[in-house]
């Protein structure tokens, strides 16, 4: 008699591959528009009409042996499936309440950013020490906010860079944006706890939820890494 085998789950890509930072860079623009400015203000100052040069990674390619003297390196295609790997095992280990982590390099965001075809190109992210910056440069007829078409912003570009700064010990509570720059223009860096228009929600309402479904309790950024806890409990 044979067992009925279950079928396997679908491995999700969670915040990072289905447009973590297009989100982030999404709600930003929707708060900055539902506090801000006329048409014109939106249009020309914390819109552009060109993309910012972005730090752009290697789009996945097909695995392929190394030629004769070379050293074997990873493709783009087998960093992101390897990092997705790590990220799904604390996510087993965190349901199963044991402690475990996952260090993150830039290298590794990078490669998830360039696996995902809605971020790819649109976003970059740098850590030195114990600071993360990320870059964004995003054509807004990618992202869908209910003002785009209205208001005729479909030939923009948000531009914008996010420093995050987050000692041992920091939670999804308790994480801060040490500086927010919007097309050149420096914004509060309060900005995860300002509620978005329309919805009711801040943003780091959604930071929450995507660390709950890591099981992530804390995080540090330190030694050029993002570094990811959970507790066991």
């Amino acid at each position: 008699m044979n067992a009925r085998t279950e079928p396997s789950p679908k491995r999700g890509m969670g915040c990072f591959a289905k447009g973590c930072l297009i989100f982030i860079a999404s709600g930003i623009l929707l708060v900055v528009g539902g506090i801000g400015g006329t048409y014109w203000s939106l249009r020309h100052v914390v819109l552009s009409d060109k993309p910012a040069p972005i730090p752009e990674a290697s789009a996945p390619t097909e695995t392929g042996a190394a030629t004769p003297g070379e050293t074997s390196v990873a493709r783009p295609s087998e960093k992101s499936a390897e990092v997705r790997e790590r990220l799904d095992t604390m996510k087993q280990a965190a349901r199963a309440h044991e402690q475990t982590g996952v260090e993150l390099t830039a290298a590794d965001i990078n490669a998830l950013i360039a696996a995902n075809r809605k971020s790819r190109g649109t976003a970059s992210v740098g850590i030195d020490g114990g600071v993360a910056q990320a870059q964004f440069s995003i054509p807004l007829q990618r992202l869908d906010v209910p003002f785009r078409n209205a208001l005729g912003l479909g030939d923009r570009y948000l531009n914008a860079a996010v420093t995050i700064v987050a000692p041992p010990g920091t939670n999804a509570s308790s994480v801060q944006l040490s500086e927010v720059t919007l097309n050149g223009h420096t914004i509060p860096g309060g900005l995860l706890d300002w509620q978005l228009p329309g919805v009711g929600k801040s943003l780091r309402n959604y930071v929450i939820k995507y660390a709950n479904q890591y099981g992530v309790t804390d995080g540090e950024i330190r030694d050029g890494k993002v570094i990811l806890h959970t507790s066991g409990y």
